[in-house]
C-alpha cells in the first residue's frame, strides 16, 4: 500500500496562525506512483465538544493499484493546545486489508512524562521530553511555526519505540501548479542523515494556513510517491489560486 509520508518556511502573509487557530478542515489529495494515478490521501481536522482536537489521515490505493496493494492506512491523533504548545494525547496507526497488517497506539502521560505504546504484541513504555509530538500531529505544529515565521523547524517525535529528531530545511519560495490552479508556496525538505536515497519534499501554501499542497517522497530504489491537493473545505481557497495559463496559437 502507498506509504503515508509524514508531513511543513518563511512568512509571506502578515497574519499569524497559531496551532489553536487552525480551523477545522478536510483535504483530499491525489496520489501518484512514478507519475501514475495510484490512490488518494484524505486528511481532516475536527474539534470535539470537550475541545480535544482530532487530526485524521487516510491513504488508500485506487484503480489497478488497489488490486496489488489493497491496504488501507489510517492515522488518528487526539491533541490539545496548552501552554502555547501542541500536546498530543493519543495516536493510532492502523494498516488493514493487505498481507501485512499493522497496529500501533501511543498514549501520552504528561504528568509522568511517558508514552505507553501498544502494538498488540508486546506493550512497552517510553520516556518523553517536553514538546514531544507524534508522527501525524507534527504537520500542524509545522504549519503553526511557519505562520509565526520561524526558520528553525526541528521536532522531537515519538516514533515507534524511540524518540527521533525531524529537521525540516527551508529551500525557498516557489510558484507551483496543482489540480486547483497555480499557488505560491514555500518549498521544504526533511533532512535525513542515515536514510541514503530517501527524500521527502513539501510545498506549503501561506494562503492556506501553510497547509501542504504538494508532497513528494522518494524511496531508496527510486520509486517516487507524490500527493497533490485537489479538494479543500474549511480553509478558504478564495484568491489563493490563480488560473492555469492558456497558450493560444495565432
Amino acid at each position: 500500500m502507498i506509504k503515508i509520508i509524514s508531513f511543513i518556511l518563511l512568512g509571506i502573509t502578515s497574519q499569524c496562525v497559531l496551532a489553536q487557530d487552525i480551523p477545522d478542515f478536510s483535504a483530499n489529495y491525489l496520489v501518484r506512483l512514478n507519475g501514475l494515478q495510484a490512490g488518494e490521501l484524505k486528511q481532516s481536522l475536527s474539534t470535539n465538544s470537550d475541545n480535544v482536537r482530532v487530526f485524521k489521515s487516510t491513504t488508500q490505493a485506487k484503480g489497478v493499484f488497489a488490486y496489488f496493494k489493497p491496504d488501507l492506512v489510517e492515522e488518528t491523533s487526539h491533541w490539545q493546545y496548552k501552554n502555547n504548545a501542541i500536546l498530543p494525547q493519543s495516536y493510532l496507526y492502523q494498516r488493514t486489508g493487505g498481507k501485512k497488517e499493522k497496529y500501533l497506539s501511543l498514549s501520552f502521560d504528561w504528568l509522568n512524562m511517558q508514552v505507553f505504546i501498544d502494538d498488540k504484541k508486546q506493550p512497552w513504555q517510553l520516556e518523553i521530553e517536553k514538546n514531544t509530538l507524534d508522527k501525524l500531529v507534527y504537520q500542524l505544529a509545522l504549519m503553526s511555526d511557519l505562520a509565526e515565521h520561524k526558520t528553525k523547524l526541528n521536532y522531537r517525535i515519538a516514533d515507534g519505540g524511540k524518540l527521533k529528531d525531524y529537521k525540516i530545511n527551508i529551500l525557498g519560495e516557489e510558484l507551483i501548479t496543482t489540480p486547483l490552479g497555480n499557488i505560491h508556496t514555500i518549498k521544504l525538505k526533511r533532512e535525513r542523515t542515515r536514510s541514503k536515497g530517501r527524500e521527502t519534499t513539501l510545498w506549503c501554501a501561506p494562503a492556506l494556513n501553510y497547509l501542504p499542497v504538494r508532497l513528494e517522497h522518494t524511496e531508496k530504489g527510486g520509486t517516487i510517491f507524490t500527493a497533490e491537493l485537489r479538494r479543500l473545505k474549511g480553509i478558504s481557497i478564495k484568491n489563493a489560486f490563480t488560473p492555469f495559463r492558456r497558450h493560444t496559437d495565432y
